[in-house]
């Protein structure tokens, strides 16, 4: 708790400072702090208090804005260090796009949404597995506690597995996605990363689904509202999220595939087209009685070599396409 009140105090202390010295003194403001090594030292400062404060607050050990069994007792305690956590988060961030030509936001969007949702993914499931953690520490050590809730034990222990899991299993994605992934389709190295990141999407979806029913149940440790419960919920959306972007690709290549087998192949096609035109020929022939065979007979050839060329680059854009990629990982 101790720890806690500080770690508040010298943020408030922090950004108090900074906000005075840039109102009361805007030149020394911007030689000595905007865009400055000082700078990002207080923002890295103010991302690791604020972080802590959230650790000890939220910890049901404590007792601060949380109860013994994980619910929020003080809720402006619990949000205002959450609030304060994500600004610090924030205004970090903002300094590296603008100043050190990082845009981590556009860096995910660039490589797709689910990889984003992977990256979030990482960060929901360690609240997860600490929270469930945290309230096992809190009711099922048996050094603090002669009498263990059997049925809350067991599903703390259950959400702490699956944080775990879910931890793992989002890092596994992301770095394969960051290391393996190429640009083509060629190659079976994409196609091997989207069979693994469609089962573990399954996976994770099963296991948070359960998760959400088992651990945020009446005599669960997620069961009031708090850090597990909101976490517990928030995981089993994006694992969703997930498998059904992974389904909705698996679709689009299986159409994709299914196109391709019923087009006509490019001498079918060939063939279909000259006949079209011969029987154009004919007609053109019958109208103009006869005068087509001594001065046309070179513009129809020109004609049909022109046609041909044409269906060619046709057939062999349709291949293209076909034989082309879809997905996030060009599968």
């Amino acid at each position: 708790q101790q720890w806690s009140v500080a770690s508040i105090t010298i943020t408030f202390l922090l950004t108090f400072l900074t906000l005075s010295l840039q109102m009361a003194a805007p030149p020394l403001a911007t030689k000595y702090l905007h865009g400055t090594k000082l700078e990002m030292g207080l923002l890295l400062l103010l991302s690791g208090f604020t972080c802590s404060s959230v650790g000890t607050a939220t910890n049901p050990a404590t007792g601060m804005a949380v109860n013994a069994s994980g619910g929020v007792s003080y809720g402006n305690l619990f949000y205002s260090t959450w609030a304060s956590f994500i600004s610090a988060m924030g205004g970090l961030l903002s300094f590296l796009r603008t100043e050190r030509g990082l845009d981590v936001s556009s860096e995910l969007s660039s490589r797709g949404n689910r990889f984003r949702t992977w990256v979030i993914l990482i960060v929901v499931t360690l609240i997860v597995m600490g929270s469930s953690a945290s309230c096992y520490d809190a009711k099922c050590d048996e050094f603090y506690n002669d009498v263990r809730p059997v049925k809350y034990c067991r599903r703390a222990a259950f959400g702490v597995s699956a944080g775990c899991i879910g931890c793992v299993a989002s890092l596994a994605v992301v770095a394969m996605r960051l290391s393996c992934a190429t640009m083509t389709p060629e190659g079976r190295a994409n196609r091997t990363i989207f069979v693994i990141e469609g089962v573990l999407s399954v996976v994770l979806f099963c296991i948070f689904g359960f998760a959400v029913a088992y651990v945020t149940s009446e005599k669960g440790p997620g069961a009031p509202l708090g850090n597990l419960y909101y976490s517990s919920w928030v995981a089993f959306g994006l694992a969703f999220f997930v498998a059904t972007s992974c389904f909705e690709e698996f679709q689009a290549a299986k159409n994709m595939i299914l196109l391709g087998r019923q087009q006509p192949s490019q001498t079918e096609q060939y063939d279909i087209e000259r006949e079209a035109l011969n029987s154009e020929a004919n007609c053109i022939g019958l109208s103009d009685h006869g005068t087509l065979y001594n001065n046309e007979n070179a513009p129809i050839a020109e004609r049909e070599d022109s046609q041909a060329e044409q269906s060619t680059s046709v057939s062999s854009g349709f291949t293209q396409r076909v034989t082309g990629s879809v997905g996030e990982v060009q599968i």
